[in-house]
């Protein structure tokens, strides 16, 4: 089963995502979800978003080292679940 997010726009609607993962960074000490609507961008790649938990409440992903650093995890999950299904 996958997991679910509710997130609320500024307009206070809630909007339901799935939950890509999640993972907690050595480096900034902070603990990241990816989350996705499935909705296209322009090329037609699958948006996704990321935020960290600060508590219970989620916070946006400002910094350029935060962002490298999620976007190494996306890549290395990208090519690992290439290389399993590759393998099948």
């Amino acid at each position: 089963m996958e997991e679910k997010i509710i997130i609320k726009n500024d307009n206070n609607e809630e909007k339901e995502f799935d939950i890509l993962f999640t993972f907690e960074s050595e480096d900034t000490k902070k603990k990241y979800v990816t989350y996705t609507d499935y909705s296209k961008d322009y090329k037609g790649k699958i948006k996704c978003w990321s935020s960290y938990y600060e508590g219970n409440e989620l916070k946006p992903v400002e910094t350029e080292k935060e962002l490298k650093i999620i976007d190494s995890m996306l890549r290395t999950l990208s090519k690992s679940t290439e290389l399993k299904y590759s393998n099948e």
